[in-house]
């Protein structure tokens, strides 16, 4: 039986524009700024290392906590990004959260124990509610956190302070920034439009990305900035995964860069001596390069040794045209999708070559199967809605999501072992079949009627039923063939309140469900039977696409 816990949608959140923030545009620290030398031979040897693995086409990984954007050195970060020397940034949560506000309002970082005192800590609306919006698009999309936050800052208006966002500079020039976060530890958690399937889903696709960048280490370097939790443990997992994969990743440069001071770094330790649970100590200078690198421990203030390490570089190298690492032109896309979703893919083409006319449907329709794949594979449901002929097409998809489509979904195999001892178990063993979530709505007579004596206003049933039912990161597909169905509409904001991504199945022309749902995909024609005909290519498409991944990928688990 699940413990209690609290309702995120009560949290009261106040205007960012109110708070009073320690760091402002002022405080950042430019290429030109004056800086104090930080005197360090070794700080010297792993500048030296850097410029020598850019000369030589190896990358240069940059993993940072939040600090680095409090002591307002953005701006070299951004410049060593344009200069082609950091091929990958990485970071935790807190880190974006400034960087958001700095491109937003110019100025972050509140105080936390004065804010602490009312529970006004970390509850400013914008940052919440506009990043949280954002991961949960980009998730549906299927970017990772940081491409998500990065596309954000670039395309909305509202930030005209982007020039000194790390995250946009990234998206712009088209270079990874992975987030890694853990949740609860980021204010952003805290906001009622926390979507957490979302955010997982896409701090675990950035994961993946973080790791196939390690995959290319070798002969390269990584640095870590003030990370002493989540940066040394995730790369230290994805140096395992290189591994595991078969990558020679050996020879290669670490550097750690802490306030913490480490007398011999590099002599080994018991766990009598506290240093041993200092966790960079172990998974960044000393762990990954036992094959043959280097690792380096820099004890000093990000605010002196990010300058001086900055300079020394510029000095030994000269800017190198930065190449874009992100599939996002439809080409990109397009090779990206196929080559995640192999079988999908071949389904999809498949049934575009034999319907040359819904080719234009090809973006909206690798967008609906991402968006169902994620919410299936995360415990979503997939809600369906329509009217009339309508309805019996979103049963229809019911239908053959629950249970085998084409392929057959055995169940996994110690669900079969628990049944061998119970009465009828080998039936159950070997009928019983895995289903992908759905309900239909409107299938409960005693609320319809109930909400329709009850409700002032008509319409309301599907969405008082969704309302009752589901939760942030499931997904509602309504279909209406004219795009104008009141209840479809009423249902599609109810959904989007719940953080909800909103699919409509529609004509050609959409209606107002055009302009509401996240994803609309129109049918090629204006008769409601010519529209309802292509709506059933449509869906047996993505029913197939859906179930020969998913059990591809799971082989029925």
């Amino acid at each position: 039986m699940p413990y209690p816990s609290v309702d995120l949608a009560k949290v009261k959140t106040y205007p960012l524009g109110k708070r009073e923030n320690r760091v402002a545009l002022e405080d950042l620290v430019s290429p030109t700024s004056a800086y104090k030398q930080f005197d360090s031979s070794e700080l010297l040897e792993v500048s030296s290392r850097i410029a020598v693995a850019r000369k030589n086409g190896k990358p240069v990984i940059v993993m940072f906590g939040g600090h680095v954007i409090k002591r307002g050195l953005a701006p070299l970060v951004i410049d060593l990004l344009n200069r082609g020397v950091i091929t990958h940034l990485a970071s935790n949560g807190a880190a974006t959260i400034h960087d958001f506000e700095i491109a937003f309002q110019g100025h972050t970082s509140e105080d936390v124990l004065k804010s602490l005192e009312d529970g006004s800590f970390g509850m400013a609306e914008e940052t919440g509610l506009l990043m949280n919006s954002a991961i949960q698009r980009g998730a549906n999309e299927g970017l990772g956190l940081g491409e998500s936050l990065g596309r954000l800052i670039a395309e909305d208006p509202r930030f005209v302070y982007r020039e000194n966002s790390v995250l946009y500079a990234a998206y712009r020039l088209g270079i990874p920034y992975t987030v890694h976060i853990a949740i609860g530890t980021d204010i952003i958690h805290q906001h009622p439009r926390a979507d957490f399937a979302a955010i997982g889903w896409a701090s675990g696709q950035d994961f993946k990305i973080f790791s196939r960048a390690v995959c290319d280490l070798e002969g390269g370097v990584f640095c870590n900035f003030g990370s002493s939790v989540i940066g040394p443990e995730v790369f230290l997992k994805a140096i395992s995964i290189a591994r595991n994969l078969g990558q020679t990743v050996k020879v290669f440069t670490t550097a750690n860069f802490d306030l913490i001071p480490l007398d011999d770094y590099r002599k080994p330790i018991g766990d009598d001596d506290p240093d041993y649970y200092y966790r960079p100590r172990k998974n960044i200078v000393n762990r990954p390069v036992a094959l043959g690198g280097r690792g380096y421990h820099i004890c000093g203030d990000h605010r002196d040794t990010l300058p001086t390490l900055y300079h020394q570089v510029v000095s030994q190298l000269q800017p190198i045209q930065s190449v874009s690492q992100n599939s996002a032109s439809p080409a990109g896309e397009s090779n990206l999708f196929s080559a995640e979703n192999p079988q999908a893919a071949e389904i999809l083409e498949s049934m575009l070559s034999e319907f040359p006319v819904l080719a234009p449907l090809r973006a909206d329709l690798v967008r609906s199967y991402t968006v169902l794949k994620r919410c299936f594979l995360t415990g979503g449901t997939l809600y369906l809605a329509g009217n009339g002929g309508s309805m019996s097409d979103a049963l229809h998809i019911s239908g053959e999501l629950d249970k085998a489509y084409k392929k057959q979904r055995p169940i996994p195999a110690a669900h079969a072992l628990r049944l061998a001892d119970v009465p009828g178990g080998d039936d159950l063993a070997g009928c019983l079949q895995v289903g992908l979530r759905s309900m239909v709505l409107g299938n409960n007579p005693a609320l319809a009627s109930a909400v329709e004596n009850d409700f002032s206003k008509p319409y309301l049933g599907y969405a008082q039923e969704l309302y009752a039912l589901a939760h942030a990161g499931d997904v509602f597909l309504g279909i209406s063939t004219s795009g104008n169905a009141k209840n479809i509409l009423y249902t599609v904001q109810t959904a989007r309140l719940l953080n909800m991504t909103t699919i409509g199945l529609t004509g050609e022309g959409g209606g107002r469900l055009a302009q509401q749902a996240d994803i609309v995909i129109h049918a090629p024609a204006k008769e409601t039977a010519v529209i309802q005909t292509w709506h059933l290519h449509i869906y047996h498409c993505l029913c197939e696409m859906l179930e020969a991944q998913i059990f591809s990928t799971l082989d029925g688990q």
